[in-house]
């Protein structure tokens, strides 16, 4: 697959540097030159660049990208300036990283679905949930299972849990279901109030706001997402 991480702090190299490590490609992108020196041997491509410039953000080969994670941390102006670029590009997946609940909120104004908080989730979860399209937060078990947040499947919205099938269809175990709030408030956004439903009524319709928490391996996780 192929990323492109911007900002190379210690989180963003982190995790730039693990996602390189696994095979995948990864072009990694900072404004300080002695960071690209740094990490050249580290990242699969190193680029030296001001993000918060449109034109050089146009000048990138982001069509074909899994997905663009700006990792612009202590710079909020920087990223939310490269965020509201990349969101009018129309990026296939577009996460960014919030250092603080204001941040978080200004991003989720910009339409910014994805949002990481590295203080909360290590390089290796986001690497994880990098791989898994419409995962929210991932926590890893072992090597090969992991604990996912997920949004719900387009195919999914409206069906049970019963009619899903998760167990003997994908080999992935449910563990709850996050109930959306009726309406989006400010304790929303930050996903406090949402219902966590632990009994899991197998006949409820799944919402499309809701999110399920699932266990299993990531091959088995990624089908079912996809």
């Amino acid at each position: 697959m192929k990323y492109t991480i911007i900002g190379l702090g210690y989180f963003g190299a982190t995790l730039a540097a693990k996602l390189t490590a696994q095979g995948h490609e990864v072009i990694g992108i900072d404004r300080h030159p002695e960071r690209a020196e740094e990490l050249k041997d580290k990242i699969t491509r190193v680029m030296v660049m001001d993000s918060s410039k449109p034109a050089a953000l146009q000048s990138l080969p982001l069509s074909d990208c899994d997905a663009v994670l700006v990792a612009i941390g202590e710079d909020i102006a920087a990223s939310i300036m490269t965020l509201s670029v990349l969101k009018k590009l129309g990026i296939r997946r577009l996460i960014g990283r919030a250092i603080n609940p204001i941040h978080h909120n200004i991003l989720h104004e910009l339409g910014i679905e994805e949002i990481v908080h590295p203080e909360e989730d290590t390089a290796t979860e986001v690497a994880s949930m990098l791989m898994l399209r419409n995962t929210v937060n991932a926590m890893i078990v072992n090597e090969r299972t992991i604990v996912a947040e997920v949004k719900i499947p387009a195919a999914y919205i409206g069906h049970s849990l019963d009619a899903v099938n998760l167990a003997e269809r994908f080999g992935v175990k449910p563990v709850a279901v996050k109930i959306a709030p009726p309406e989006k408030g400010p304790g929303s956004i930050l996903n406090k109030d949402y219902t966590v439903d632990l009994e899991m009524d197998p006949r409820r319709a799944l919402g499309e706001k809701d999110r399920l928490i699932v266990i299993g391996g990531i091959d088995k996780i990624k089908r079912f997402l996809e």
